[in-house]
């Protein structure tokens, strides 16, 4: 993909490199990007095509970074039961196919085929991002995560009350704080 005359040859960006084991990121003051967090770019922010959505997810050790929602063909949300919002939960992004999923023996779902893998709040952006500049139906994502909704609305009532506050639909109240458009 060429936007404005550069090469976007990554679905990931970031701003800095991932240090080396067990460290913390570095180079993250430097103006140009990381793609995967690992390979040295000649790409700035603005050279990003509005597909690329920012994030900042323990999975690039809390870099920020952008992720491509054009061109996806899969999208996979996985949740768990603990008291607060995306924190641990998974959404997994394919661009070349369908994802595979497969069930342990403990009932975790364990998703495979996967491109892109990021949590934690970015998870809301990205889906509405995929519906936007994918097309991608995400009728099947959204009801995953309302069935997270009302399982820490009904286990988590405190929690619940001060991290999302009203009982309705998170996208709504995402887009009525001003958190996506």
């Amino acid at each position: 993909m060429y936007y404005k005359g550069k090469r976007i040859g990554s679905n990931v960006y970031t701003k800095g490199k991932y240090g080396k084991r067990n460290h913390w990121p570095t180079d993250t003051d430097n103006p140009y990007l990381y793609s995967y967090g690992r390979y040295p770019t000649k790409l700035q922010e603005e050279d990003l095509p509005e597909c690329f959505v920012p994030i900042r997810s323990r999975v690039i050790h809390y870099m920020d970074g952008y992720v491509r929602t054009c061109g996806i063909t899969d999208i996979k949300y996985t949740w768990v039961k603990l008291n607060h919002l995306f924190k641990d939960d998974y959404i997994y992004v394919s661009y070349h196919g369908k994802l595979s999923e497969k069930i342990s023996e403990c009932g975790y779902v364990s998703v495979g085929d996967y491109d892109v893998c990021v949590c934690g709040n970015d998870i809301v952006d990205i889906v509405v991002a995929a519906e936007k500049y994918s097309g991608f139906d995400t009728a099947e994502v959204r009801t995953e995560i309302e069935k997270k909704r009302v399982w820490l609305r009904d286990h988590e009532p405190e929690y619940y009350a001060r991290a999302v506050g009203e009982d309705k639909d998170i996208f709504e109240i995402f887009r009525e704080k001003g958190f996506i458009k």
